[in-house]
């Protein structure tokens, strides 16, 4: 199978995909948030747990626009979705939507392997995460995933849950076929 056979099976994927995604969403949220507090208020109550939303320049540092990972101390775990604040609020906002898919997916945070390097172990104090937290993080940037591997589901999933509530917070219309021909 070659040529548009091979597209047109990509793209049944995808909307079945979507179609997917879209019903997730909605039955864990029924009731799409106006803004990106009040996505973080109702994954609180989603996941019981707090859900610390932080938007911060990380230095010099090279590490993905967003991230998501757990907190544990003694006081229990919370959530920590970090967004890196020099980029546009559109752009923050779609970040902060694709971290939160992950959640509403439900996902869990990469485990965390190894010791991280010295600037990760900074940033992660900054935080509150386990340093090994930002590097595995930030050790699965840039990786390609194979098409249709489980990695790549993953983070597709939360693209496409993502996309749907940022859309919802930003007052952006979804692509219609039509509009896409134009």
């Amino acid at each position: 199978m070659t040529g548009p056979d091979v597209l047109r099976l990509g793209a049944e994927s995808d909307a079945d995909l979507l179609a997917s995604c879209r019903r997730r969403l909605r039955a864990v949220l029924p009731d799409l948030p106006s803004s990106l507090d009040d996505l973080r208020r109702l994954m609180e109550t989603v996941r019981g747990r707090r859900i610390e939303l932080t938007m911060t320049d990380p230095g010099r540092l090279r590490l993905p626009s967003g991230l998501w990972g757990q907190v544990r101390s003694a006081a229990g775990v919370h959530d920590l979705v970090w967004v890196d604040r020099r980029t546009s609020p559109f752009a923050r906002t779609v970040v902060a939507c694709h971290e939160f898919g992950h959640m509403i997916c439900g996902h869990e945070p990469d485990p965390v392997p190894g010791p991280p390097p010295r600037p990760v172990a900074a940033l992660a104090a900054d935080l509150e995460l386990d340093p090994a937290q930002v590097a595995a993080i930030v050790g699965r940037c840039g990786e390609s995933c194979a098409p249709g591997s489980p990695e790549w589901r993953r983070e597709r999933e939360a693209e496409l849950t993502g996309r749907m509530l940022a859309q919802h917070i930003l007052g952006v219309p979804p692509r219609t076929r039509s509009s896409r021909r134009g």
